[in-house]
C-alpha cells in the first residue's frame, strides 16, 4: 500500500516537473533519448531508464544499484511504464490541474479495490490454506485407517486360510476315524473269531446272513486265520531255535566261569606268593641296611686298617656269589625299584682319637706271596673244583696287587720328612690343568716286594686268616666278606 501510494506521488512530481520545463531526456544506460517507441521505466531513487536497460544492468551487475546514483534498489520497486504527454513546441500551456485530480481520484478508486480484491484473495487462501491443512489431516487419517483396515484384511485372510486348512483336516479326520471305526469292527470280529469260543464264533457268523457282504466278510477271516497260524508256526519255529542257542551260550558261559575261577584262585596263590616274597625281601632290606650301618660306623675309625678294608670295600666289587637273592623287576614294568634306595655312599672321615676295638685281628702269613696260583693271599692252599676254571683265580691276584690296600706308600705325607732324595716335576693333574709334584729318583719296586713289605709293617695287626675246612673253594673277597660280617 506505502509503495502504490509513492510511486502515485512520484508520477505527480514528475508530471510536475514536465509541466514547468520541457522533457528533453535519455537513457544513461545506453545513451539513447527517450521516445514512444521504447518503454520508459523509473525506479523509486526518481532515475529514468529504458526498461530493457535497466532490466539487463540488474541481471549482469553484482548488486542491485541504480546506475545513476548507486542506491539500493529492488525489481519490486521498478515502474515499468511512464507515458509522456509532450506538447507541441508552439503550445506552451501546462496540463490541467482537474484532470490530473480526475486521474488521481480514479487511481485512488483502482487502488482501493485492487486492495479490496488483495484482502479478499488473501482470506480466501487462508481459507485454502486451512482447508489444505485439514484435508491433510483428514488425508493421512485415511490412510492409516486404510493401514489398520489392510491388516485386518491380512490377518482375517490368514485365520480364514487357517480355518479352510482345519476344516479340511477335519473332514480328512472325520473320514479316517469312519475307515478306522470299520477296521475295528473287523478287528473285533477277526479277534473274537480268532480268540472266542465256538458258540460266539456260529452267532456272529449266522448275525452276518447271506450275501455278497458275508461271503466276502468270511472270506477276509479265513485268510487272516491262515495268516495268523504262519505266524505262529514261524513264531514257534523261531523260539525253538533261540533256545537252543541260549543253551549253547549257557554252556560256554559256564565253561568261560569255570576257567575264570581255576585262574583266579591260580592268581591268588601267585599273589600270596609273591607277597611273601616281597615281605622276604623287605626284610632281607632292612637287615643289610642294618649292617650296612653297622659296616660304616666300625669302619668310621681313621685307622690304617679301616681305611684300607673300607676302601677295599668300596672299591673292590662285591662277588657275584655274595649277591643275595632278590626280586628283579620286569623291563617293562613301571614300579618302584627297591634297590635303587640303598646306594652306600662313602661316609666323611671324622678325626678322632683311635679307641681299642676288642675284636679279631686279621694276620697274614709270611709267606703268602710265595706261591701265584697254588696258594692264596691270606696263606690258604686254594683248591680248584672240577667246575671252576683255574683262570678266575689267577685274574683275582692283579686285582689285589692294584688295590689300595696292598699298595704300598711311596710318597708319604707332606709333614714325613723325606728320606730319599727326588725331583721336583711339573705334569697333568688329570682336571685339565697342571700341577707340580715330587718325583724319587729310585725306581719304584717290584709288585711283590711292596706287597711283601706292607704285610711286614703291618704284620702286628693282622691275625692269620685260616678259612674254614670247609670252605676251601672260597676266593678272597669271599673271604673277607665274610670276615666283615664276623667282626660286624
Amino acid at each position: 500500500m506505502n509503495l502504490i501510494l509513492r510511486r502515485i506521488f512520484r508520477v505527480r512530481e514528475i508530471m510536475f516537473s514536465c509541466s514547468i520545463m520541457p522533457i528533453r531526456a535519455y537513457c544513461t544506460i545506453c545513451s539513447d533519448y527517450f521516445d514512444h517507441s521504447r518503454d520508459v521505466a523509473a525506479i523509486h531513487c526518481g532515475h529514468t531508464f529504458h526498461y530493457a536497460c535497466l532490466l539487463q544492468w540488474f541481471q549482469s551487475a553484482p548488486t542491485k544499484t541504480c546506475p545513476q546514483c548507486r542506491k539500493q534498489v529492488s525489481t519490486r520497486h521498478i515502474i515499468n511504464k511512464l507515458f509522456f504527454d509532450i506538447a507541441p513546441e508552439e503550445e506552451g500551456s501546462a496540463a490541467d490541474p482537474e484532470s490530473l485530480q480526475n486521474e488521481l481520484d480514479r487511481l485512488k478508486v483502482v487502488l482501493c479495490e485492487q486492495e479490496r480484491d488483495w484482502r479478499e484473495k488473501q482470506k480466501a487462501t487462508e481459507s485454502l490454506k486451512e482447508t489444505i491443512e485439514k484435508q491433510r489431516a483428514d488425508l493421512d487419517r485415511v490412510r492409516r485407517e486404510i493401514g489398520e483396515k489392510e491388516m485386518l484384511c491380512t490377518t482375517l485372510r490368514k485365520q480364514m486360510q487357517y480355518l479352510e486348512g482345519q476344516q479340511r483336516e477335519s473332514e480328512a479326520a472325520k473320514e479316517e476315524a469312519k475307515r478306522l471305526r470299520t477296521k475295528m469292527k473287523t478287528f473285533e470280529s477277526l479277534g473274537m473269531v480268532l480268540q472266542g469260543q465256538r458258540a460266539e464264533v456260529e452267532a456272529m457268523i449266522s448275525d452276518m446272513g447271506v450275501g455278497q457282504s458275508a461271503v466276502e466278510q468270511l472270506s477276509i477271516y479265513c485268510i487272516s486265520l491262515k495268516k495268523e497260524y504262519e505266524s505262529l508256526k514261524g513264531s514257534l519255529r523261531t523260539s525253538n531255535e533261540m533256545c537252543e542257542k541260549l543253551k549253547r551260550e549257557v554252556f560256554s558261559s559256564n565253561n568261560k566261569l569255570q576257567k575264570a575261577t581255576l585262574e583266579m584262585a591260580r592268581a591268588k596263590e601267585d599273589m600270596k606268593a609273591l607277597q611273601n616274597d616281597l615281605n622276604n625281601s623287605d626284610k632281607e632290606i632292612t637287615s643289610l641296611k642294618k649292617k650296612v650301618e653297622i659296616l660304616q660306623k666300625t669302619l668310621s675309625t681313621p685307622t690304617r686298617t679301616n681305611e684300607a678294608i673300607s676302601r677295599l670295600v668300596f672299591e673292590s666289587p662285591a662277588p657275584v656269589e655274595l649277591k643275595s637273592p632278590r626280586l628283579h623287576r620286569p623291563s617293562d614294568s613301571q614300579d618302584i625299584d627297591l634297590n635303587m634306595t640303598f646306594d652306600i655312599s662313602t661316609p666323611e672321615q671324622v678325626e678322632k682319637k683311635p679307641v681299642a676295638v676288642p675284636s679279631k685281628k686279621m694276620r697274614l702269613d709270611s709267606g703268602a706271596t710265595s706261591s701265584r696260583h697254588g696258594e692264596n693271599t691270606f696263606g690258604s692252599k686254594i683248591s680248584h673244583p672240577k667246575d671252576e676254571d683255574p683262570k678266575d683265580e689267577v685274574s683275582m691276584e692283579p686285582m689285589f696287587r692294584n688295590s689300595l690296600l696292598f699298595r704300598k706308600k711311596m710318597f708319604g705325607s707332606m709333614l714325613d720328612p723325606h728320606s730319599k732324595p727326588g725331583a721336583v716335576r711339573t705334569g697333568y693333574d688329570g682336571l685339565g690343568g697342571r700341577t707340580k709334584f715330587i718325583q724319587p729318583d729310585n725306581a719304584p719296586c717290584h709288585k711283590t716286594e711292596m706287597l711283601q713289605e706292607w704285610f711286614d709293617e703291618h704284620n702286628n695287626q693282622f691275625e692269620v686268616l685260616t678259612p674254614p675246612p670247609n670252605s676251601t673253594d672260597l676266593n678272597p673277597i669271599q673271604h673277607l666278606w665274610n670276615v666283615l660280617n664276623n667282626q660286624v
